[in-house]
């Protein structure tokens, strides 16, 4: 499965860090599909999931309370503790 890589960082405000070396694969990895309950988000993370489990990658779910707040503490340890990839669903 190949991306691009678009980075959350304002370069304007922020000097660009190097990038972590890619791994060969994903098969075996584990990630956490992060809903933060804008519209069309779960079913934009069901396609990703979908692509996901057919490269050998174990997905799992977590919820945000509402999208126009900070995630909980606990849903950041949450995603933290479950795996080493993490998506996003970010907008409508």
């Amino acid at each position: 499965m190949a991306a691009d890589y678009v980075s959350p960082i304002d370069e304007r405000v922020a000097e660009p860090e190097p990038l972590a070396p890619a791994p060969a694969s994903l098969r075996g990895s584990r990630a956490v599909l992060l809903d933060i309950r804008k519209n069309r988000g779960a079913e934009f993370l069901d396609r990703v999931e979908t692509l996901l489990r057919a490269e050998g990658v174990a997905t799992a779910r977590v919820t945000k309370e509402i999208f126009s707040k900070p995630a909980a503490l606990s849903v950041i340890h949450d995603i933290a503790a479950r795996g080493g990839l993490v998506v996003e669903a970010l907008a409508d």
